[in-house]
């Protein structure tokens, strides 16, 4: 099913030569315009109205709320969908590759287009260097596909199969075929952390955020980006705030009364509880992350008796100590944390 409509196969690789032989074989490092090229997918998915003639008028008639996308290189229609679905072009399909091969850890080793241009794939064979979402599963492909005819959402994955044809990306991702749902590799789904991002097409596709929900990060930023939403996604109850302020406050407190009748732990409580600043933004209050604000808000805004001890203690102190502890025991059972 790769895509011949050009006169070539619209499909290109390193490597190992594909089982059916066909595609043009690069020399690996190839820049991303050059595999643009050599893939056929140097082509932009144009949207017209649907129009049509009936012979009672003699104008031709739209169909509302529909539309056919079509190719710009050789005019072909790939389907008529809805007007709210969301093109993800061949060329944004190959930037998401740019990005993570300047981030490094990424190499493409096939691209291309099946069924006369209606699905287009990319594939890079993950590195050492690259983050992988779970550190024991092996997973050596980061597979982004698309479609333009409704047959499969936007996937980015990573995948054990390397996609060089219809019958492989289908292993890979799922789809539809002869009217049946075809479903793909099993994925793995830990809070924010994903193996497989699927966008529908009546989504936006939003490059930066695909990559951050599956692990793969440009720097200590994203990292926190990354840690901060999986402590957003994890729930916390009483029960759990009461084990954690206890272990939190164990290595400190010192005395004779019980450690959740000191002041520390009380207001910590109150905090996570719904007085902390924020706790009202949906996502927030009763969620890891809602802990860790509760800490972060008593350590930087209420110990110590003057502002410049407080953002002392905050910065390089004890206050400090107490936030990174706070950090390693809310992230100790995530992924990648």
């Amino acid at each position: 099913m790769i895509d011949t409509t050009t006169g070539r196969a619209a499909m290109a690789y390193t490597g190992t030569t594909p089982w059916h032989g066909l595609g043009q074989a690069l020399t690996p490092g190839a820049d991303i315009d050059t595999w643009t090229r050599e893939a056929g997918l140097a082509y932009s998915v144009l949207e017209s109205p649907v129009q049509y003639s009936t012979p009672a008028v003699s104008d031709l008639q739209t169909w509302p709320a529909r539309k056919v996308l079509h190719r710009s290189d050789t005019g072909a229609p790939l389907a008529v969908v809805s007007d709210s679905y969301n093109v993800v072009q061949p060329g944004q399909v190959m930037d998401f590759f740019r990005r993570l091969v300047d981030i490094g850890g990424f190499e493409l080793e096939t691209a291309g287009a099946l069924s006369d241009g209606r699905r287009v794939w990319a594939l890079a064979r993950v590195g050492d260097g690259a983050p992988i979402v779970d550190a024991d599963l092996v997973r050596p492909y980061l597979l982004l596909g698309t479609s333009y005819d409704g047959t499969m959402a936007t996937v980015a994955k990573f995948t054990a199969i390397r996609v060089v044809c219809n019958n492989t990306i289908t292993a890979a991702v799922g789809g539809y075929s002869g009217g049946r749902v075809i479903k793909g590799e099993g994925e793995t789904d830990k809070g924010y952390l994903k193996s497989a991002v699927r966008v529908l097409h009546s989504e936006k596709f939003d490059p930066d955020a695909v990559r951050l929900q599956l692990g793969i990060v440009a720097g200590a930023w994203e990292n926190f980006l990354i840690q901060s939403r999986q402590l957003a996604a994890v729930p916390m109850d009483l029960a759990e705030a009461d084990a954690f302020i206890v272990d939190l406050l164990t290595p400190y407190h010192t005395a004779a009364r019980p450690l959740q009748e000191t002041k520390g732990y009380r207001r910590v409580m109150d905090l996570f509880q719904g007085r902390a600043i924020g706790s009202d933004i949906p996502g927030v209050s009763g969620t890891r992350w809602g802990m860790l604000n509760a800490v972060t808000e008593m350590v930087d805004h209420e110990r110590g008796r003057a502002g410049s001890t407080r953002l002392e203690s905050a910065w390089f102190g004890p206050g400090a100590a107490l936030k990174a502890r706070a950090v390693d025991l809310l992230t100790a059972d995530l992924v990648g944390a």
